[in-house]
């Protein structure tokens, strides 16, 4: 408060300026000798001439007559409060109208005091001096609360771009996206002839458009290939989230509508409502063309940026459909003059970035020896960071990726423990690390890696490394006595002959390794090169009385033997629960599909040829009837109640229906049935269930009925 007295002081010494506007020159001069003495004093008899010295100058206090010609001093007050700048003025009224009316007219219009004709000298200099007094007190706090609003909003600022920061430092590919965004929407706001105000708000927003994000999995964020349907789900969800968090800022009028709406296109067909042409708020138009932009002209997980050209067709391309027909426009003009820039501003580029990346507990990673690139047991690659790398050298156009699997790992670290299991992983990290630099390893999961080395494009080349991996593992063996019972599975895919990007050959690599551990194989094993994974008759039906039996000891199928299809377990569960409640006979039939002339098999035709067999059998089954995939060339159906006379009709019409979706005759089908009847021991009451006295019977060779699928006739 002291400061604030001695500022007063200092601006009270000032000479001040007061303006006196009446039409009676001997009120003019009368007020002038009595006021120039301490202040300087400027005379008009009229508005017009009032209004014509305030265009170029700004006095300190006017002193208005209310009773003048063509233009009366309460239309001038008028005229000055509705002036941005005028009504800032301090007015005293000057009259000879004593009414009470008339006194409270001149201060509903805003007036600061009033002063009666004739004028007293003391009253007159007094009412000034206090009116001048008190305008400077309200200009000084006008100032500091000026000071105190650019420093909150510095401060907000500040955070507002930390924000942005945080946005983006969730994805390496999309750093300074919400920055660069900003500054593409003020050049386009402006040049749509939007006002500062309104450019300074979009540039908020435009910040603040992606904070939803925050609550997007960095997995997902950046993952480098397709989306699920889930995953993309998660990521349009950061629209409506970044709406909710921003929907209580009042500072920035539009910024939740930014959030919510900029993924809306004007054909009705974005996301999240679906809005259509004008119904999108404008702001959320123009964000949504600069944020486009910005991601075709920025390198992404999965892609390099977009040639210039390409940008610009693909924007005259969602012209009318994704963007604004006007704004697409008059963004292409933007380009065309070269009045966009992607360098941001030092000052912004300068500003505070929290990386959450490297918090940890509290303490920087680096100070504690980790970063979060790495897998903090094996030092390899984390699995994203893995799949960026290997996504960015797959683009020099060969190589060759494997799935590397520890063979019976569970049971070490279920009769060694964990420890033991640590060291087995970290010795084979160390030995993927030592094959080559230029190698790409990362951890994909407890007991499985990644391994991708470029330039490799035959079978000959990929063997002879895989080989290589597999006789050093056997060197680390013999050093390692922990290690003895374990041993490496290497699925391997080609890109240019398996697929052409990292996610159909992480694919098929790991189908390669699953015909591994189906076949109970170990070595490698390439996705393209030919097996039979076709059964033989006798394999299958030692399959279905394997299974049988356990059904019929109550085993559950996970203690026997693992089975990777989810559904298995449902149906075998059913099956149990089927068996003791129920008298009605059974049949479990076991389709295998096999090699029709001896040959071998490629993974990826017995794949197709067992899409055909499930879909077959969708077809054929009632609805108490259940099915599932029993192994990579086998499907098990459950027939309830179905006469034993009417299976064969039922099988015929699988195998035909079979036959017609895959169109070939490389894979033909073979079937074994086995008939479960319950013993009719009881009435199925439930302490005869819970004895067990109800059940599936024993079920012997010759109860099993094999059969074999004769192909149509061409």
């Amino acid at each position: 408060m002291q400061r604030m007295d001695i500022d007063i002081m200092e601006m009270m010494k000032e000479v001040k300026t007061i303006l006196i506007v009446d039409d009676d020159r001997m009120n003019l001069v009368t007020a002038r000798k009595l006021l120039m003495e301490e202040f300087k004093v400027v005379g008009v008899n009229s508005g017009k001439l009032a209004f014509k010295y305030l265009e170029k100058h700004t006095p300190d206090l006017i002193l208005l007559d209310i009773f003048m010609p063509v233009i009366g001093g309460f239309e001038i007050m008028h005229i000055l409060q509705e002036h941005k700048e005028w009504r800032k003025i301090p007015v005293i009224f000057l009259t000879a109208d004593r009414k009470t009316e008339t006194e409270t007219e001149c201060f509903r219009l805003g007036a600061n005091d009033f002063i009666t004709k004739p004028f007293e000298p003391r009253i007159m200099i007094n009412r000034i001096r206090r009116t001048l007094e008190l305008d400077g007190y309200r200009r000084q706090l006008q100032l500091q609360l000026d000071k105190k609003t650019r420093e909150v909003e510095l401060v907000t600022i500040q955070a507002i771009t930390t924000v942005a920061n945080t946005i983006d430092a969730k994805d390496d590919y999309t750093k300074g996206h919400s920055l660069r965004v900003a500054y593409y929407s003020k050049a386009l706001a402006r040049r749509v002839g939007w006002a500062d105000e309104e450019v300074q708000n979009v540039h908020y927003t435009a910040l603040l458009h992606d904070i939803g994000k925050i609550g997007v999995p960095d997995s997902v964020l950046n993952k480098p290939f397709k989306l699920t349907n889930v995953e993309f789900d998660l990521i349009k969800n950061h629209t409506t989230m970044g709406a909710e968090i921003l929907k209580d800022i009042k500072m920035f009028p539009n910024v939740s509508v930014g959030a919510r709406y900029h993924h809306e296109r004007y054909d009705g067909r974005g996301y999240p409502d679906g809005l259509k042409g004008e119904e999108i708020p404008l702001v959320a138009r123009l964000i949504g063309i600069v944020d486009s932009y910005d991601a075709m002209t920025s390198n992404r997980v999965y892609r390099r940026r977009l040639q210039d050209e390409m940008v610009r067709q693909e924007l005259l391309k969602g012209k009318g459909t994704q963007f604004d027909p006007f704004l697409v426009e008059e963004f292409m003009q933007l380009l065309e003059e070269g009045s966009l820039q992607q360098n941001i501003p030092e000052e912004d580029a300068a500003m505070p970035i929290f990386d959450s990346n490297k918090i940890y507990g509290g303490v920087a990673r680096e100070d504690m020896g980790l970063s979060s690139r790495f897998d903090y047991l094996t030092g390899l690659l984390c699995r994203e960071e893995g799949e960026k790398e290997i996504t960015e050298s797959l683009r020099n156009g060969s190589g060759c990726i494997m799935m590397i699997d520890l063979n019976h790992f569970r049971q070490l670290n279920e009769t060694c423990g964990h420890l033991a299991g640590d060291h087995v992983l970290k010795v084979t990290a160390d030995l993927l690390k030592e094959l080559s630099e230029k190698d790409i390893a990362c951890r994909m999961g407890s007991d499985e890696f990644l391994y991708y080395v470029e330039g490799i494009s035959r079978q000959e080349e990929a063997a002879a490394k895989a080989e290589q991996i597999l006789e050093a593992f056997d060197v680390r063996k013999k050093e390692n006595e922990i290690m003895q019972d374990i041993s490496l599975s290497i699925g391997i895919s080609l890109f240019g002959i398996d697929g052409g990007d990292l996610e159909e050959l992480v694919r098929k690599a790991d189908k390669a390794l699953y015909h591994l551990r189906q076949s109970g194989m170990e070595g490698s094993y390439l996705f393209y090169q030919s097996a039979n994974t076709g059964k033989t008759l006798e394999q299958s039906r030692t399959d279905l009385i394997r299974l049988v039996d356990m059904m019929q000891n109550r085993e559950t199928y996970r203690g026997a033997f693992q089975i990777d299809y989810e559904e298995f377990g449902r149906v075998y569960n059913f099956v149990q629960h089927f068996s003791q409640r129920n008298h009605q006979a059974m049949q479990l039939i076991l389709f295998t599909l096999f090699s029709a002339d001896g040959s071998d098999i490629r993974i990826e035709q017995m794949e197709k040829a067992m899409q055909c067999m499930e879909q077959s059998i969708a077809k054929s089954l009632r609805g108490v009837d259940v099915g599932t995939r029993y192994s990579s060339s086998q499907f098990l159906v459950v027939l309830v109640g179905t006469e034993r006379s009417d299976i064969h009709i039922v099988m015929d019409r699988i195998v035909q229906n079979y036959f017609k979706l895959y169109g070939k005759r490389d894979i033909t089908v073979s079937y074994d049935i086995a008939n479960c009847n319950n013993d009719g021991s009881g009435d199925g009451s439930l302490d005869e269930i819970s004895s067990g006295s109800v059940g599936i019977d024993n079920v012997r060779s010759d109860r099993i009925m094999t059969g074999r699928a004769e192909q149509p006739m061409a």
